[in-house]
């Protein structure tokens, strides 16, 4: 143990994963500070119904200014010209909330104003409706009501006040029954848009899925390369080398095995036994879930062609930001601008916006569907380029070096084959089984094993060539001596017969 301690080389993993943890800190911390998350440029819509929203309205100045920050959120707002514009809007993700100010927003403050000064009977409050994207996810759908409910209170408690302070200059007094509508001169009504049902998993299955896919190719990648890269180091032990083109290739369709598999378990558990909620039937869903698994699986394949050995201190943290950067825990617009950025690279966004769009929009392809497909085939495309043009890179690699001989068994070959060229023709037809009972003279060996090395032709490596060298005589004092074993010369002659 202090042999090896005292190697430099042991204690590189420690400080490699240690600089690779603080990195990660820095970089995933930022989410995580504070109590809350503030989000940046929160959609939301308003829509203005009423045509005669005048500026006499006093609730005209609070929604016509209507607040860039509300309770630390910037805020992002969109205009539509009606509610079916803004409900359309919300099926298509746009936004996470619509505010309608009804067509007789003004007309019915005006019938509040006159009955409570002049005491006639009152009428009813306005009633400003409030629309929620349900699908948004657990945050979103907390934090838009309360935004916009918020605005809605601004704008009564105004009017409130406006009119409170009318009739105390105008001695006035009201009944009890205008004592409400004087305090809450505007109401609201919320509704969702999207109608899904009240247990949605507070919006967090479409960011499990994606969990499922980046873990799986990830974790498949590392596992099928090392199963198959020990089973191949076996097979070669045994005197059967595998081309590193047909380790690759056997790899890759491993690969899509798992990640169908693995796919269409999630779909029977996720729907199947926990029910969760969809909008459209499992089919699609299930057919995008294998696009992603695959893209992921490929993206991390790609990888460890790239690095080697080394390819595992990249995929993890890339595959951990993908994660967070997918936003499905916390939303997009809570995330630092280096997750944005990174969000829009890494295929798990699109993956989450997918999912969302299957599992609560319909399958809208407005909805984030769209460009989710798109993105996900292209990527899936380049990786698999990619991977395929190294596995024919080590396949040329491969071919060059079998049509390639060694210097040293040329040369060796040449000057055996002047002092034995009868026995060189002789031996090199198949190996005889009476060859395999007899041990072969000095000189009938060494010319046996060139010639079966210049031959042979059953595997690519330079390896077998030189165990054949290791079998050669070594002269002392111009006597041949043979060092070798003759059984295990017959061995290796048995082998390198079966491999011709």
């Amino acid at each position: 143990m202090k042999t090896l301690l005292k190697l430099k080389i042991v204690w590189r993993p420690i400080w490699i994963v240690a600089l690779l943890m603080l990195a990660m800190v820095s970089v995933y911390l930022p989410v995580f500070k504070g109590a809350e998350q503030k989000l940046t440029d929160f959609p939301l819509i308003i829509v203005n119904e009423d045509k005669d929203f005048s500026e006499q309205i006093d609730g005209k100045k609070v929604f016509a200014t209507l607040p860039q920050t509300q309770d630390e959120h910037s805020l992002k707002w969109m205009t539509e010209t009606s509610e079916q514009k803004a409900r359309q809007a919300i099926k298509e993700n746009k936004a996470n909330g619509a505010l309608i100010i009804p067509a007789n927003y003004t007309s019915q403050i005006t019938k509040i104003h006159d009955a409570l000064l002049s005491g006639k009977k009152v009428p009813k409050a306005v009633e400003v409706k409030i629309l929620l994207n349900e699908g948004g996810g657990q945050l979103t759908t907390s934090i838009a009501p309360s935004i916009l409910k918020s605005l809605v209170a601004s704008a009564s408690a105004d009017i409130s006040g406006e009119l409170k302070q009318e009739l105390i200059k105008a001695n006035k007094k009201v009944s009890p029954q205008a004592t409400y509508l004087l305090d809450q001169p505007i109401t609201t009504t919320t509704s969702n848009v999207l109608g899904l049902p009240g247990d949605l998993n507070k919006g967090m299955t479409p960011f499990m899925l994606v969990l499922m896919a980046s873990i799986t190719g990830f974790m498949g990648t590392q596992m099928i390369s090392g199963y198959i890269t020990n089973i191949s180091e076996k097979m070669r032990e045994r005197g059967l080398a595998l081309r590193h083109s047909t380790v690759q290739l056997t790899e890759m369709l491993l690969g899509v095995i798992l990640m169908v598999v693995t796919s269409s378990a999630l779909m029977v558990v996720v729907f199947g036994f926990f029910s969760s909620t969809h909008s459209i039937s499992v089919w699609p869903i299930w057919l995008f879930m294998i696009l992603g698994t695959l893209t992921m699986y490929f993206l991390f394949k790609m990888l460890g062609l790239f690095f080697g050995n080394w390819g595992i201190l990249v995929m993890f943290p890339l595959n951990i930001l993908g994660i967070f950067g997918s936003g499905g825990a916390v939303p997009l617009t809570g995330l630092p601008a280096f997750h944005r950025f990174i969000s829009t690279v890494l295929p798990t966004r699109y993956i989450e916006d997918g999912m969302k769009s299957l599992l609560y929009f319909n399958g809208n392809l407005e909805a984030g569907l769209g460009t989710a497909l798109w993105v996900l085939f292209s990527y899936l495309v380049v990786f698999i380029v990619i991977c395929l043009s190294f596995t024919y890179r080590a396949h040329k690699k491969e071919k060059a070096t079998q049509n390639e001989p060694s210097p040293s068994v040329t040369q060796f070959s040449e000057a055996e084959t002047e002092e034995q060229p009868n026995t060189v023709l002789q031996t090199s037809t198949p190996v005889s089984g009476e060859l395999m009972k007899k041990a072969p003279s000095t000189q009938s060996v060494k010319a046996t094993m060139i010639t079966l090395s210049k031959d042979h032709n059953g595997t690519d490596d330079d390896w077998y060539r030189k165990a054949l060298l290791n079998f050669t005589v070594k002269e002392t004092n111009d006597t041949p001596q043979n060092d070798m074993d003759d059984d295990v010369f017959r061995q290796a002659l048995i082998m390198i017969n079966k491999q011709n």
